[in-house]
């Protein structure tokens, strides 16, 4: 009777040899299609849209950049005739100041003062009284920044400037002397830098910034002031009872665009 063994690995009979399974050698598995983006390829192919993609962001930040700048948009002039009392500059009823503009700085009765052909002061009278601005941001903060140097050094001068407009201007202009003589008395003080906060052509706020020395110790004081066109100028507005400037104490001078002399 034939015989045979069973085994978990292989089955023998008397009339046939063991079988053995095949190496890897001889029946190879099966290759996985490969992922095209992960070829070197497919690296380079995403390296070349990131590039791209990072070039038009780059490219629409500077065409934005180009019409307006960190300070704000450059004013816009109109066609009006200029309704300054001197007959200076044009008229601008929007925008901002943008860019610090040019200046020269003149040294008047102690104070350190930017003035300029083209903003003004036009009139610059002997009692101190600056006076015929140009009707827009620039020339507001010319103004803002005479206005702001007077009263800052108030041991120069024996009265306050004619710098107010308004039914309550005398009444504040007695206040602001009070004010900055009790402040500034025993102090130098410079201009430092501005931020302008509102500016519509006919109102606008510009906050000043001034540094202070006293002969022991420096401090910086924020000056903002609300300004109003009157009468063919720009004016310390006195239209309210409350008084158009306010004082605050700052720690340093970021945040303003540089204005010194």
């Amino acid at each position: 009777m034939p015989w045979c063994r069973l085994d978990s690995a292989v089955m023998t009979t008397p009339d046939s040899k063991p079988k053995r399974q095949p190496t890897s050698s001889e029946n190879p598995p099966q290759l996985q299609e490969s992922n095209f983006w992960t070829t070197g390829k497919g690296v380079l192919t995403i390296i070349g849209i990131a590039v791209a993609a990072t070039a038009v962001v780059i490219t629409v930040i500077f065409s934005t950049l180009s019409n307006d700048n960190e300070f704000g948009q450059p004013a816009t002039y109109t066609d009006i005739p200029t309704d300054s009392v001197c007959g200076l500059g044009g008229v601008a009823l929007e925008g901002s100041i943008a860019d610090t503009p040019d200046a020269e700085w003149v040294e008047y009765r102690g104070a350190w003062l930017p003035v300029s052909e083209t903003y003004g002061p036009g009139n610059a009278a002997s009692d101190g009284e600056f006076s015929c601005f140009e009707h827009s941001p620039r020339g507001m903060l010319f103004a803002a920044s005479a206005y702001t140097g007077q009263l800052t050094n108030p041991a120069y001068w024996e009265d306050i400037p004619d710098i107010f407009a308004g039914e309550h201007a005398e009444a504040h202009r007695a206040e602001a002397e009070e004010l900055f003589t009790t402040v500034f008395a025993e102090a130098d003080t410079a201009l430092g830098g501005f931020r302008l906060v509102h500016y519509d052509g006919d109102t606008a706020q510009i906050d000043m910034a001034v540094t202070s020395f006293d002969g022991t110790e420096t401090s910086r004081t924020s000056v903002v002031l609300d300004m109003v066109w009157a009468d063919g100028d720009w004016k310390i507005a006195a239209t309210d009872t409350e008084l158009g400037i306010s004082l605050k104490p700052i720690p340093d001078l970021i945040g303003y665009q540089h204005w010194s002399a």
